[in-house]
């Protein structure tokens, strides 16, 4: 009990501490428009994969199979982890090199530490943006093979924001931008922190551009099984709450949820890169015939996108 007392002393005078400092992320005074998506063809497919950290290669597993059956979106909309697997889906649509890349990244390939901003996070996030630059073909949102947006949010209005234009490595590092973890990104005139801050599964910007179907992937975790003992871990258990409350929401917005499910898994286990994969595969192979049944009963735009539908009903 001593020990416990000690510890809620020391973050209380650490809080009032640090809130005592001036706020070195002002508000801006001024705020640049940010470029706004046009879409050059009718999105009859929408993709929308969804924050999770290391549980994100899942999202790459189950893009494999979605693939493998002839399903490719017209576009990918990514939240944190899966704007990472968005962002080299869209750059890469065959896969040729991506599954190497990913199921060999680790936490020292993300997590540059600092001490010169320790304040704001533990992480520059730098390193995102240097792994981004290093394995993408594409540069820019422009060169990508597939429209891709990535979703962050407005650390001061709390706003969704979506980056579409421009570069791509910043974007992904704004999206990752864990609060408290890593240092928010300034970008457009604006510091913006993880897109699961605002929208964690942003299925509403898939439906905002007219998508006639959507594929939606959570890759978050159930509650956690172990009950909580103190005051931090009541406090944690609650945003849990709110957050798995918010992912169903979205996700009831889209005409395929794909929810991986997971249990005690860690943003960062990465050793666990191989079974997310496999997990992630496994779950859209199951799920294929409910997908299959779901096009039959949309559009016939949506329908011709997929060619296991066509190799079934005899069409060339």
């Amino acid at each position: 009990m001593r020990k416990l007392a000690f510890l809620c002393l020391l973050c209380v005078c650490a809080y009032l501490l640090l809130s005592r400092c001036d706020c070195l992320y002002a508000p801006p005074v001024t705020q640049c428009e940010i470029p706004v998506f046009k879409p050059q063809n009718p999105i009859r497919i929408a993709l929308v994969l969804g924050g999770g950290g290391s549980r994100g290669l899942a999202h790459l597993g189950a893009i494999k199979e979605l693939e493998a059956a002839g399903l490719r979106p017209d576009l990918i909309i990514g939240c944190s982890a899966g704007s990472i697997v968005g962002a080299f889906y869209a750059d890469n649509p065959e896969l040729k090199g991506v599954e190497k890349n990913l199921l060999e990244l680790n936490r020292a390939d993300l997590l540059d530490l600092t001490f010169l901003k320790f304040r704001f996070g533990l992480i520059e996030g730098k390193a995102i943006q240097t792994f981004m630059k290093k394995h993408l073909r594409s540069k820019t949102f422009d060169e990508l093979k597939i429209p891709l947006i990535v979703v962050a949010t407005d650390l001061f209005d709390g706003e969704v924001v979506e980056l579409s234009q421009q570069a791509i490595p910043i974007a992904v590092g704004a999206s990752c931008a864990y609060p408290g973890l890593f240092n928010p990104v300034f970008l457009h005139d604006r510091y913006l922190i993880d897109g699961g801050a605002s929208s964690p599964v942003p299925v509403e910007i898939a439906k905002k551009y007219g998508a006639e179907f959507i594929i939606a992937i959570d890759v978050s975790e159930k509650l956690p099984t172990a009950s909580p003992f103190h005051f931090f871990g009541i406090a944690r258990r609650a945003m849990e709450i709110a957050y798995r409350k918010f992912v169903a929401q979205s996700l009831a917005q889209a005409d395929i949820s794909i929810r991986m499910e997971f249990q005690d898994v860690g943003m960062f286990s990465d050793h666990l890169n191989h079974q997310m994969y496999e997990l992630g595969r496994k779950k859209v192979l199951s799920m294929l015939p409910e997908i299959k049944k779901k096009l039959m009963e949309t559009s016939e735009g949506a329908r011709t996108q997929f060619s296991f539908l066509d190799k079934e009903s005899g069409k060339s």
